[in-house]
């Protein structure tokens, strides 16, 4: 199982679940791991095992499996190399079988069949992992990670099982409530109405968490405030409203990709234009066709964007602090109304800016916390606890640099400023730029080893310790392929890896005894 993630505060942002597709067969969940003492251990399942079937349902994910075993009696269909047999158990209802799978998803995963100008993994360069490429555009994993999605792929047996198995939250990529202007961010002329798609959730008891990937004066004026009006008069079917600024890459800048929204959509109207099941899409029809006569079919806000060829951009600081007051001023009024905040702004936004993250009750349990809302509050909060427990001094004078990005130096400089008052302990903070995506891109999760073991090389550390959040799930290799114990080869150093407060706590903590 593979998962992505990129540093906004100093905890890790998933960019969202990968699946590994060589491990997704079509034929049943492969069993990773057995419970010792679990019921699955007690009749003999295996690592490698497949799951084929529960009772007679063919599984499709771990979705099915978790509702199918909630019986008192189930029979099992499973796989061991060429051999079929059938494990029949007889347990209570809620009793769990102790099984692991490899994967959560058995059948085809279901990918992503829109062309946003500003997605993130269309501005990387060849000669990455395959993963790091694939665009799942699949409502289970909004369901079972929080991935977002975007419900333009949608059947109606899909909409059937999300009611028949209460398939809620839902996790939706919004953009633009303007029809208009959201099928030009998704770059898909036929999108779906995503408020009715949203009201037709709530009548079959569905909730939702919704995005917006905010981009400089193309859905952050006019625009944003109408999709914020539209998103929270839909509370509390929709629970949250996040706005997040676009990302972009120094490969989106390179001359070889479209520069603007006008230019984006002109690429995509090609007869050619095909999706990942391999179904011809329509062509842009009249109304979207950019011709003078014709841009007046577009939704306002569309119109404006289009006939105005705005260049995509990242944000500046004035702009960031700005729509910091937007999102605050509606949270005023919805917390009158509703009593909660409704719509945040991500950390990025504040970092950006240089302003005071709001205290931890503005952000309402953080639930939109694994998309860069709250984590950065969360970290000092927890820092605030976990630096009680460190030592007044060292036994003997040691050296430590901490890595990090560019965006949450300022944040980890205060971490640094509390280390470096132990005795015997001198820290210094080494934010890297990230030549490998541009200067644009500021978060930790997103550092190159290539990157990084140079810098840490020419500033002369003896001792690293590495943002954990640079590493994949597994906390093995970078984006780049690069391990720990590469780059301590090539920087020259001692390198270890951390980001959650407490374990910068037992680092700095185990230093006591090391030599």
């Amino acid at each position: 199982m593979n998962r992505t993630t990129i540093f906004v505060g100093p905890a890790c942002i998933s960019m969202e679940y990968q699946p590994d597709l060589k491990r997704i067969t079509g034929e049943g969940g492969e069993i990773a791991s057995v419970v010792p003492g679990s019921i699955a251990a007690e009749i003999g399942l295996q690592p490698g095992d497949v799951i084929l079937a529960v009772d007679d349902l063919r599984l499709r994910d771990v979705i099915d499996y978790r509702f199918a075993i909630a019986e008192d009696s189930v029979e099992l269909l499973v796989r061991r190399g060429d051999e079929e047999f059938i494990c029949e158990i007889e347990k209570d209802a809620d009793e769990d079988l102790g099984i692991e799978f490899v994967e959560p998803l058995f059948d085809r995963l279901r990918t992503c069949n829109n062309k946003c100008p500003f997605c993130f993994l269309t501005q990387m360069p060849k000669g990455l992992r395959r993963s790091l490429y694939l665009k799942d555009d699949d409502y289970r994993l909004g369901f079972l990670y929080g991935n977002f999605v975007t419900f333009t792929n949608l059947t109606e047996d899909d909409w059937r099982r999300i009611e028949q198995q209460r398939l809620s939250p839902q996790y939706l990529s919004v953009h633009a409530t303007d029809r208009a202007l959201r099928a030009v961010l998704l770059g898909k002329p036929d999108v779906p109405d995503v408020l009715e798609q949203i009201r037709r959730l709530g009548r079959i008891g569905i909730t939702v968490h919704t995005q917006i990937v905010a981009l400089p004066e193309i859905n952050d004026g006019a625009a944003l405030h109408q999709s914020i009006r539209d998103l929270a008069d839909l509370y509390p079917i929709v629970q949250t409203i996040a706005v997040v600024p676009v990302g972009l890459t120094k490969y989106r800048f390179d001359g070889k990709r479209p520069q603007t929204i006008k230019a984006a959509i002109a690429i995509h109207e090609t007869p050619e234009w095909v999706d990942a099941t391999w179904e011809r899409q329509p062509r842009w029809d009249d109304a979207v066709r950019l011709n003078e006569a014709q841009v007046a079919n577009l939704g306002y806000c569309a119109r404006q964007i289009v006939a105005a060829d705005v260049p995509m951009r990242c944000y500046r600081p004035d702009e960031a602090s700005r729509i910091i007051d937007l999102v605050e001023a509606y949270q005023q009024e919805f917390r009158r109304c509703h009593g909660v905040g409704i719509v945040y702004a991500s950390d990025e936004f504040y970092l950006l800016c240089g302003r005071d993250l709001p205290p931890a009750a503005d952000y309402d349990g953080m639930p939109q916390y694994s998309n860069g809302v709250g984590m950065t509050r969360d970290f000092l909060d927890g820092w605030a606890k976990a630096q009680r427990r460190l030592p007044a001094r060292l036994p003997q004078r040691t050296e430590l640099t901490i890595v990090c990005g560019t965006l949450i130096a300022p944040i980890l400089q205060r971490v640094v400023d509390r280390l470096n008052r132990i005795g015997n302990l001198e820290v210094r903070l080494l934010p890297v730029v990230n030549r490998f995506f541009g200067e644009t891109v500021t978060v930790s999760g997103l550092l190159m080893g290539q990157d990084v073991a140079p810098a840490i090389r020419e500033a002369g550390a003896r001792r690293a310790l590495l943002p954990r959040v640079m590493f994949d799930h597994a906390g093995v290799r970078t984006i780049d392929e690069y391990t720990v114990e590469r780059i301590s080869a090539e920087s020259g150093a001692a390198v270890a890896v951390a980001s959650e407060p407490d374990e910068i706590v037992r680092y700095v903590r185990a230093l006591r005894v090391a030599r």
